[in-house]
């Protein structure tokens, strides 16, 4: 394919031959074109059924409870009254995430055979990725119409506030900023060989504009930050123009806000017909490697291997650099394994970053069930621990390439099972750590509850349902079969367990521990024997389970 950069000549020439290879196209494409329009039809009709039948019942009977005054309440006001800096950081956190993903997707995205055969030709770029340009957009324009109103209605019920004016402007914040995300996904894609060749700083440049917006947004939400904050967060840049809207509907004196809308409308219409007159100088490098990417993701996700798809993903990111902080080769043969743990999750930074915000947010969820009561209590102490498990899930990443490629750890000289459990050891005492820290923060403040220690108790049993999680291989044909039974097929059931068996035994172990310790407020030795013996029995599977994957007998 040759980029629309040629001379008069040249370019009627390949005009010419770029119209009748369309017209090839169309006529050969018409079956596929005709099954297409139906699986869309198809799909649309199914979305039209769920929201008619689940989503419009749900919306109105949160309606009824906002009229009630339900939602009012302490938690409302301040989210309420962080809106002036929580919706920028939260649409600029939509454009970080757009940017990020186009490294290995990007919105323009051909297939495999349009790579392999049209490519090469001597054709125009722009008639054939111009109209998957134009399609990526008006999808991103109907999520971000859909997901903003979405937002803005639930912000109307919780301050009772007019639902329409809210629910357009919010209408707009989500469409403006999904185009603009799609500007940007534009973007990243044309300039994929400077991306590639520095994607270390990318990588750390857009990882800490996405954590800086996910915390600033978190805890605006929390502390209802507005005034002088607020202010600077609406005109920092397209992210708060398009959330200016949305902010005044909801109460907030916002002076200049059409002025605000209007530079949103302007700046992401001139992002977009940017982008659009970019979009035929795509690299046939980027094209290629997005389109192999995508078929291997697909086909992992449509053979429910999720990690693999994870992997074909990352596979686009690039190689981090080595760090300059290196820890000592340990001298004892037992500090092999933990030293190799600790190298690899220096060298993924991210890895810590999410055990820490999961890490936090545990202990935040537990801070707000000791201050519930009833159903609400037992749900915050459920998420608790799930995210307990989340921050254990990324410490536990080691384990889970050894998983994946037996190779690495074959010239240790450890059966399998026994390295299974030396991989514990590192999660263990980080999460150890960091949750003693906070239980120490809380304990210093006055704010101890029994439940801290039912999460400190509960850090081995957690880390060992991670690493039976990491060692669980491929699903099971049988599973995906299933089985016929008067209510349906059994497979995406069992498959769902399959996946998840690890987290659910750890949860029904743990979970009416701690609802009870914060029910009665306090906490003997039988509940901390009974969570020891569970992290026994989980190791014990944890290496039953790596056996059976790459043991040998």
């Amino acid at each position: 394919m040759t980029p629309d950069r040629t001379g008069p000549r040249e370019r009627t020439g390949l005009r010419e031959r770029t119209d009748e290879t369309l017209a090839l196209l169309h006529e050969l494409h018409a079956p596929a074109r005709r099954r297409k329009r139906g699986s869309t039809a198809f799909l649309l009709y199914c979305t039209a059924l769920g929201t008619a039948f689940w989503g419009i019942p749900l919306l109105l009977t949160a309606d009824r409870a906002g009229q009630r005054g339900d939602w009012h309440g302490g938690t409302a006001d301040r989210l309420l009254a962080g809106l002036p800096v929580a919706v920028p950081a939260l649409l600029a956190l939509v454009m970080v995430h757009a940017a990020r993903s186009a490294v290995w997707r990007g919105p323009v995205l051909v297939d495999l055979p349009t790579v392999s055969w049209l490519l090469p030709l001597p054709v125009l770029r722009g008639p054939f990725l111009l109209p998957r340009f134009h399609a990526a957009a008006l999808r991103a324009a109907a999520l971000g119409l859909a997901g903003g109103g979405l937002l803005g209605y639930l912000l109307a019920v919780a301050g009772s506030a007019a639902r329409l004016p809210l629910t357009g402007a919010g209408a707009w914040a989500g469409t403006a900023t999904a185009l603009t995300a799609v500007a940007a996904g534009l973007l990243v894609e044309r300039h994929d060989r400077a991306v590639a060749r520095d994607a270390v700083r990318f990588q750390a440049v857009t990882w800490t504009l996405a954590a800086g917006s996910a915390a600033l947004c978190a805890y605006a939400a929390l502390r209802g930050t507005g005034g002088l904050p607020g202010a600077a967060a609406l005109w920092s840049g397209p992210w708060g123009w398009a959330a200016q809207p949305l902010v005044a509907a909801a109460g907030h004196p916002t002076p200049g806000w059409p002025f605000g809308a209007a530079l949103s409308a302007a700046f992401t219409l001139a992002a977009l017909l940017f982008a659009r007159r970019r979009t035929p100088d795509v690299p046939e490098e980027a094209l290629r490697a997005r389109a192999t990417v995508a078929f291997r993701v697909s086909a992992s996700v449509y053979s429910l291997d999720l990690r693999q798809a994870r992997s074909a993903a990352r596979g686009m990111r690039g190689q981090r650099a080595r760090p300059a902080l290196r820890l000592p080769v340990p001298r004892s043969a037992w500090l092999i394994v933990p030293w190799r743990d600790a190298t690899g999750l220096l060298r993924a930074p991210g890895r810590l970053l999410w055990a820490a915000l999961w890490g936090t947010a545990a202990l935040a969820l537990l801070a707000a069930a000791h201050r519930a009561t009833g159903d609400g209590r037992a749900a915050l102490c459920a998420a608790a621990l799930a995210a307990e498990y989340l921050a254990a899930a990324q410490l536990t990443e080691p384990a889970r390439l050894d998983s994946d490629d037996a190779r690495r750890s074959a010239n240790l000289p450890l059966a399998f099972r026994s390295l299974a459990l030396r991989h514990a050891w590192v999660p263990c005492g980080l999460l150890l750590g960091w949750l003693g820290a906070g239980a120490s923060a809380a304990w210093l403040t006055g704010r101890w509850t029994p439940g801290c220690a039912v999460l400190l108790a509960a850090v081995p049993v957690m880390v060992a349902a991670a690493l039976v999680s990491s060692y669980r291989g491929t699903v099971p044909t049988h599973l995906l079969i299933g089985a016929e039974t008067p209510t349906g097929n059994t497979a995406a059931l069992q498959t769902g367990l399959w996946y998840g068996r690890g987290p659910l035994a750890a949860l029904v172990v743990s979970v009416p521990v701690l609802i009870a310790a914060e029910r009665s407020h306090q906490l003997g030795a039988g509940p901390i024997g009974w969570l020891l013996l569970a992290a026994a029995a989980l190791m014990w599977w944890a290496r039953r389970t790596a056996h059976r994957l790459h043991g040998t007998p």
